[in-house]
């Protein structure tokens, strides 16, 4: 891990990643996140052959069908959907569903429940919009059944050491530089409209849901 070995100072990590790797290197700060990410979500998706619809409590009628999360280790595609499963339901989604798949990436879940090959699946917000913008996939066909509640995601975490290597405050200054760019081809790089300062009790809570959701 790059991170880890201090060859990458500041990187961009998912929620997830970013607690992994702030425990591996303490010390380390999250610093900014993209305004949208302070209020991610993940969206429960359903073959329209399943009949489901769009509910506003969480879609119950998903028990026993086949169903995909994206990257194990993603937090929009895995870790915040089973913990929202295991909070509605008090069942590990190993046992609550028929079959339970990881596509490894987002377009795949979206695709897999599309042609059928999963009944369900759960994946990032963003991704399943951007999709049906681009017309990859039909809103009706691979249809959205519920939204999560929203949760902290992505981030810019500074490693431990930036002050002792550039000087004390670097990472405060750092962080001032982020949350004023307004540069263009960097907000569009990452496909943010503005970055908000945030700090390591900001992912407080995914940090918790990573020590109870199991899924084996």
């Amino acid at each position: 891990d790059k991170f880890a070995t201090g060859d990458i100072q500041l990187a961009w990590f998912g929620g997830v990643s970013g607690v992994q790797a702030r425990n591996e290197v303490p010390g380390s700060r999250a610093i900014v996140s993209g305004s949208k990410d302070l209020q991610f979500k993940s969206y429960f998706i359903a073959n329209a052959s399943t009949g489901l619809t769009r509910s506003e409590t969480f879609p119950a009628a998903i028990k026993g069908l086949t169903f995909t999360f994206g990257s194990s280790g993603s937090t929009s595609g895995c870790i915040m959907p089973a913990h929202f499963i295991v909070t509605n339901t008090e069942q590990n989604p190993m046992d609550y569903f028929s079959k339970v798949g990881f596509s490894g990436s987002h377009d795949k879940t979206a695709y897999q429940v599309q042609d059928g090959t999963y009944q369900a699946g759960a994946m990032n917000f963003s991704t399943y919009d951007r999709l049906v913008t681009e017309g990859k996939i039909d809103a009706e066909t691979c249809r959205i059944i519920w939204q999560t509640p929203p949760y902290a995601d992505y981030n810019f975490t500074a490693r431990a050491n930036l002050d002792d290597m550039f000087g004390e405050g670097f990472t405060d200054k750092l962080q001032r530089l982020l949350t004023d760019c307004k540069d263009p081809a960097v907000l569009k790089a990452f496909d943010r409209n503005q970055f908000v300062k945030v700090d390591n009790t900001t992912f407080q809570g995914i940090a918790d849901v990573m020590k109870k959701v199991k899924l084996k």
